[in-house]
């Protein structure tokens, strides 16, 4: 296209809006390929935090205050008491489920006591021991979380259901499906994301997304010659959570939604969202 410039100066003008218009096909086309380099680049430098091993905290350790604590085969009372540690002997929380713990003992003894029961132990410090620590803990172990969202893509509202999979103490892979429904068209967005949080054992945690998936928009049937819109979907994304209560988190998101329409165009698309998760 460049070989344009031979021709007759009394052309100049044509030979003007045929450069432009080569000029700007290429450079879209060099966006989109290096769009294509950017995201596995970006995909690794998220990888690479996998190098940092996670350090295992240890066991939370309770001594028994009462006369004794009984220790059952199963968590719930339909199970029957097979230990009994008594006052004095110290006993570690291996984990928790609902309103049940289940501990160790020093003898290597594993069951599952109550919580009224664990709220009656004491701490290394000699304190009544809480469990607001515990629940905190069982959310910094979680590993799969879902729930719903709900906020704008540009001018229209959006409601997203996501659910994802922590495989990493910094990284979680997050399946999403949102639509948003305006005056004039609904879209509809599929995507998964890669999540780092930079700070995973933290109550408020920041993170980052990037994701890729597809669009979808349809015009509603008023409209005359329009047309579906089918493409490929990137998008980037900052956003915080916030752990409430038992196994319940508030998130709020902000994301940048680029879509590949053709070869010389996309389509950019900006979204809020506020909602709230639960996990297990």
């Amino acid at each position: 296209m460049w070989a344009l410039y031979g021709g007759r100066q009394s052309n100049g003008q044509l030979r003007l809006l045929i450069v432009k218009a080569g000029i700007t096909a290429r450079c879209g086309r060099i966006l989109r390929k290096e769009c294509r380099y950017l995201f596995p680049g970006l995909c690794l430098w998220l990888l690479s935090l996998v190098a940092w091993p996670a350090v295992a905290g240890e066991l939370v350790k309770v001594w028994v205050a009462e006369p004794y604590l009984e220790l059952h085969t199963g968590p719930g009372r339909g199970y029957p008491v097979f230990y009994i540690a008594e006052r004095g002997e110290v006993v570690e929380i291996i984990r928790q489920h609902t309103d049940w713990f289940e501990v160790r003992t020093a003898r290597d003894k594993e069951g599952w006591v109550p919580r009224e029961q664990m709220e009656t132990t004491l701490t290394e410090e000699g304190t009544q021991k809480t469990f607001g620590d515990v629940l905190l803990q069982d959310f910094l172990n979680r590993r799969v979380e879902a729930g719903f969202s709900y906020g704008r893509l540009e001018s229209v509202p959006i409601l997203t259901a996501h659910a994802g999979f922590r495989f990493h103490e910094n990284l979680l892979v997050e399946l999403a499906v949102a639509e948003a429904t305006g005056q004039f068209s609904t879209t509809s967005l599929y995507y998964v994301s890669l999540t780092s949080q930079p700070y995973p054992d933290a109550r408020f945690s920041p993170f980052f997304t990037l994701g890729m998936g597809r669009f979808e928009n349809q015009p509603k049937a008023t409209l005359v010659d329009a047309h579906d819109t089918k493409a490929d979907l990137a998008n980037v994304g900052i956003g915080a959570r916030y752990y409430l209560t038992r196994r319940f988190v508030a998130r709020a998101d902000l994301k940048n939604h680029v879509v590949l329409v053709d070869h010389d165009r996309t389509d950019t698309y900006k979204e809020w969202s506020l909602g709230i998760s639960f996990f297990f």
